[in-house]
């Protein structure tokens, strides 16, 4: 679920961006069965109505009283949306796109070291996700291989790439980690999907997910402070981005 998918990321951007795939593919904004160019306001009721039936119905609901509760027949909604399995991930890129618009904000702050705003962008995830009722049904109720089945084209896991991998591939953040880029994407990507899948203590809260991270997460990825191969002062604590 995690693994870079070839041809995956150069066709999307981002997180925000991995819902307007050229293919026209289940993230398409112009993806739709009719083939023609449909009012963006119209795609963005139903993605909302959808989220808010599967929230409702659970991850089981079918494509009949999706429409239903959206006030269009299911003609419509496949004309829109495409096939069920298209619809689930242009939902699951629809609210990773509202995540994804926190996370910005957190690793564009070239003022705090690189581990520590990626501590924070992980317990963002781990806690929003653990708090959509829509994303959560995606980790309780689906499998990571019944993801990867529904995401066929890889377009959820290539906006997921491409909106975290510049960062790691910044000049000041590669003398920091253990290994390449995209080997430490990957690794992080595991360890968020370990977070979300096995709880551990039900109480926990997020500062004590954020001391989690920092003691088990940050020494897997970045190699210690003064012993990056650019020498000295190029561990976790230097650098900005």
């Amino acid at each position: 679920m995690t693994g870079r998918r070839a041809g995956g990321a150069g066709a999307v951007t981002d997180m925000a961006g991995a819902g307007e795939s050229p293919s026209g593919g289940p993230g398409s904004v112009t993806g739709a069965r009719d083939g023609g160019h449909h009012p963006p306001d119209t795609r963005e009721r139903l993605l909302l109505s959808a989220a808010d039936t599967l929230a409702r119905r659970g991850i089981d609901v079918s494509m009949t009283d999706i429409a239903a509760a959206a006030g269009v027949t299911r003609m419509t909604l496949y004309r829109r949306l495409g096939t069920r399995e298209e619809l689930l991930v242009a939902v699951l890129i629809h609210e990773g796109r509202q995540v994804r618009g926190r996370l910005a904000p957190v690793l564009d702050d070239r003022t705090r070291p690189f581990p520590a705003r990626l501590v924070d962008v992980v317990a963002e995830v781990v806690s929003a996700v653990r708090r959509s009722p829509v994303l959560s049904l995606f980790v309780e109720r689906v499998t990571p291989t019944q993801v990867e089945e529904l995401d066929r084209d890889g377009v959820f896991l290539a906006g997921v790439w491409g909106f975290l991998l510049p960062y790691f591939e910044d000049p000041d953040v590669r003398p920091q980690l253990r290994s390449t880029p995209e080997r430490s994407v990957d690794w992080t990507l595991r360890q968020v999907l370990l977070q979300l899948v096995v709880r551990g203590r039900s109480n926990q809260n997020e500062d004590e997910l954020r001391d989690e991270l920092t003691t088990f997460l940050i020494p897997s990825v970045f190699v210690p402070c003064g012993a990056g191969p650019g020498g000295p002062g190029q561990g976790p604590g230097a650098g900005s981005r």
